[in-house]
């Protein structure tokens, strides 16, 4: 029996999934399409998820937008590196837990109305994923050839023939299969296709009140009137070592006010909320001690309504917040997998802020109970 052959890198057929196929075709339209004029068309680029199996086959699973450029480029800026980075780390852990072996396998951009090449500079991003992946695959996507004869679903894909030339070696176009039937494909992205050109701005409009509505002047007044987070100070250390970085965490709620007033700017609020809850603490500890355990009971749930009615505000400000932000998200949602990275941190900063002032303000609430050791 013989032995199956490992097959050239470079000849290696590429398994190109609806998912992805999607992805690339709806961020792509929205800068390129046939209700646009020329003039404006835009190229997009982004990266490629996939597996290699069994050396003989490439599978892209996903395609995640990056950045959009101008008619006849796009530039990469050090800001999109630190994003694939990000992205590169994600994908990994999300292969190790799913016991998957899913990496960047390539990445994908537009040539509107330009057909099918390499660029100098296109080789030169190629070489990028080729030199530690020979198996790496680039994708170009042309809403102006798409239903054509050669090119059925408007995508080619393409690799160097010799990468280790560098920006010498010639490219080719190579064998790309798909995961339905192309007319099947085509049929699925021109209903998806309409509904982005229908709901685009919209989407955009949500995205907008997010980053300037709810996150610059709802969240941060929200923080200016009952500020829970923790400003760091411009002379705090950075540091690699994890002993020293758990000894700095702003969510000790051990509270240690010289510790913290050396190393952050504590807002008013969070430290009145400290101090009446660490006054509160004082006293019940002290009728414990006595044993006066029902003076003790009265007092707690004397205190723990004052504690409960400072936080009262807080808690109905950030639940408005978070009431609209649903409300936003639910527009946006069926489009996310259609935004490129600046989009998508627009959302993801807000729920990373937002998420800073819910863990402290949970903790609050759940301390403002006064539960005491020793005490039922």
């Amino acid at each position: 029996m013989k032995k199956n052959k490992k097959i050239d890198p470079f000849k290696t057929p590429v398994l190109l999934t609806q998912k992805a196929y999607e992805r690339i075709v709806g961020y792509a339209i929205r800068y390129a399409n046939e209700d646009q004029n020329p003039d404006k068309w835009r190229e997009v680029y982004g990266i490629l998820v996939g597996s290699i199996e069994n050396n003989s086959k490439v599978i892209v699973k996903d395609a995640i937008p990056m950045v959009v450029g101008d008619r006849a480029g796009v530039k990469y800026e050090n800001k999109q590196y630190v994003d694939m980075a990000q992205i590169d780390a994600s994908v990994f852990e999300r292969s190790i837990q799913d016991d998957k072996k899913d990496f960047i396998i390539g990445w994908f951009h537009t040539h509107p109305g330009f057909g099918f090449f390499y660029s100098p500079i296109d080789c030169m991003t190629q070489l990028g994923y080729q030199i530690p992946n020979p198996y790496a695959v680039g994708l170009i996507f042309d809403h102006d050839k798409k239903e054509s004869d050669l090119h059925f679903l408007g995508i080619a894909g393409l690799r160097l023939k010799d990468p280790e030339l560098g920006l010498s070696s010639s490219y080719d176009l190579i064998e790309l299969k798909y995961e339905l039937e192309e007319n099947k494909m085509v049929e699925k992205i021109e209903s998806i296709s309409k509904e982005i050109n229908k709901n685009i701005d919209k989407i955009l409009k949500e995205i907008k009140y997010i980053d300037e509505i709810l996150r610059k002047k709802a969240l941060a007044q929200l923080q200016r009137n009952y500020g829970l987070i923790l400003v760091p100070k411009e002379d705090i250390i950075v540091t690699d070592d994890e002993e020293i970085a758990e000894e700095d965490d702003r969510y000790l709620y051990e509270w240690d006010p010289e510790f913290f007033k050396k190393s952050y700017r504590i807002p008013k609020f969070r430290a009145k909320i400290e101090e009446v809850i660490a006054t509160a603490y004082d006293e019940l500890d002290n009728l414990l001690e006595k044993d006066e355990k029902e003076k003790s009971a009265v007092r707690r749930e004397k205190l723990s309504k004052k504690v409960q009615n400072l936080l009262k505000k807080p808690n109905e400000w950030y639940d408005k917040l978070m009431d609209d932000f649903s409300k936003r998200i639910e527009v946006i949602f069926p489009y996310y997998s259609f935004l490129d990275t600046d989009e998508r941190k627009v959302i993801e900063y807000f729920e990373e802020r937002s998420s800073e002032y819910f863990k402290i303000l949970d903790e609050l609430n759940h301390r403002s109970k006064l539960i005491l050791e020793g005490y039922k």
